[in-house]
């Protein structure tokens, strides 16, 4: 489970991860890097719709990206 949330100041973000979503979460960094790419993760598929903390505000969308 990887689920990330913008926090209630609107200038943070906070990421909750279950042990399976650190592993997940290792997984498309080591993609990235090793593809010099990048990789999307979507609510509903990579990410949990689930929100954690109630005053936060749930990303639907996150974009890795590898620049040199």
């Amino acid at each position: 489970m990887i689920t990330f949330e913008i926090d209630n100041s609107k200038e943070g973000i906070e990421i909750f991860l279950d042990s399976n979503g650190v592993t997940e979460l290792q997984r498309y960094l080591n993609y990235i890097k090793d593809h010099k790419d990048h990789y999307h993760l979507l609510s509903g598929n990579e990410l949990d719709r689930k929100l954690y903390n109630n005053e936060n505000t749930l990303v639907k969308h996150v974009k890795l990206i590898f620049i040199e």
